[in-house]
């Protein structure tokens, strides 16, 4: 059973060491401004993520976490990959 909070979730499954290696499934975990977890998306495939942030989004994601154009940045600072099948 997965845990309901995304920081509880964050220690589950296997870590991915790199989004390179990350597939469609895996679960991301994203830091806030006090490095707490506090975010979770799933990878789609290559490059994207589903995740909600306000509404159900696609947005793309690497090393560095999710980026959106419409801010020139990101918004979401990628902590770790875990899988958790």
């Amino acid at each position: 059973m997965i845990p309901r909070l995304s920081c509880q979730q964050a220690e589950k499954g296997n870590i991915v060491d790199f989004i390179d290696q990350a597939e469609s499934g895996d679960l991301v975990f994203f830091d806030n401004d006090r490095g707490k977890i506090s975010h979770v998306g799933m990878i789609l495939s290559k490059g994207l993520v589903i995740h909600a942030s306000g509404r159900v989004r696609i947005d793309s994601i690497d090393h560095q976490g999710i980026f959106k154009p419409e801010i020139n940045g990101y918004s979401h600072k990628l902590r770790t990959i875990r899988r958790i099948l």
